[in-house]
């Protein structure tokens, strides 16, 4: 388990002295890492948290998720009936759950018979049988050449999910304010959601040569949120975006289930309103580790996350 970086204040009779401290559990043993921050607590201190979090992150989740690669290249170099199955397989279970958070009626049965036999399920909106075969075919085919995340494919993924069921929104930048129900976070004006939009991709773009692949996508998928750039379907066209990035990185992909989706939606909630990403990222670390079990061998023993 690793928790987040808190400052340690030690009194002595030659004065106060402040710590940044963070625990974090490797192996079954309990570690330390420590910084001294002077007698004063800086002004940069969620910087400094940030960098101790880091380099605790290296120690623990990233070796993980270098197993996770490591045993999904070569589950992916196996028989190709198997590689073909495990891909559509995740299609049909991502398809169901990002459109099942989202309001979809379908159940999984019923997606699963209508994205393998085409059988239409009565009595369901239609919309919702639009949605689920546009989502399914958009993933089949980024899922066999993956396109760039920036603005052009953003809106024109956007445009191919919802132009028969929102034609008045599909691949367009919300020009209206939204809310997120349920949230204290109110997305920004619209005024300022293109600018706020670019930047981000920009620094998807930029940061891909420092920042590790699953903390790149996993604080892509916070702020797309964050931003809210459309007038609906933010959510699946973020899940959609966030999975791209870490399939041309070379890792697997992940599904949010929409039973977990109350730790998902709290997990967005703590880091929206500190407009901070730290505890969405823990969150997502170790989703991340526990669905992607499949990969790592059965020998390793050292975990994160119960």
């Amino acid at each position: 388990m690793v928790s987040m970086a808190t400052v340690r204040t030690s009194k002595r009779p030659d004065g106060t002295y402040h710590y940044l401290v963070q625990t974090y559990r490797r192996g079954g043993a309990i570690l330390t890492e420590e910084e001294y921050l002077g007698v004063d607590v800086p002004a940069n201190l969620e910087a400094r948290k940030l960098q101790i979090e880091r380099k605790v992150w290296e120690k623990t989740w990233f070796l993980d998720f270098e197993q996770i690669r490591q045993g999904y290249l070569a589950r992916s170099r196996l028989a190709k009936s198997v590689s073909e199955k495990d891909s559509e397989d995740f299609v049909i279970e991502f398809t169901y759950d990002t459109n099942r958070i989202e309001g979809s009626t379908l159940t999984f049965d019923e997606t699963r018979e209508l994205l393998e036999q085409g059988v239409s399920p009565p009595g369901r909106p239609m919309r919702d049988v639009v949605e689920t075969l546009r989502h399914a075919q958009l993933v089949r085919r980024l899922t066999e050449k993956p396109e760039p995340v920036d603005l052009p494919h953003l809106l024109a993924w956007h445009k191919f999910l919802f132009a028969e069921t929102k034609p008045d929104i599909a691949g367009r930048v919300r020009d209206v304010q939204v809310g997120i129900r349920g949230s204290r976070h109110s997305p920004p004006m619209p005024i300022e959601v293109r600018p706020m939009l670019l930047e981000l991709l920009r620094w998807t773009r930029r940061s891909a040569p420092t920042i590790h692949p699953v903390e790149r996508a996993g604080t892509f998928h916070f702020r797309f949120e964050n931003i809210h750039p459309f007038g609906d379907g933010n959510g699946r066209l973020g899940r959609l975006a966030m999975n791209l990035l870490l399939r041309k990185a070379g890792y697997p992909m992940l599904n949010i289930r929409y039973p977990k989706r109350r730790g998902y939606y709290h997990a967005l909630e703590r880091s929206s309103v500190t407009d901070d990403p730290r505890r969405f990222l823990l969150w997502f670390f170790r989703r991340y580790v526990r669905d992607s079990k499949l990969y790592i061998p059965r020998a390793s023993s050292s975990r994160n996350s119960p």
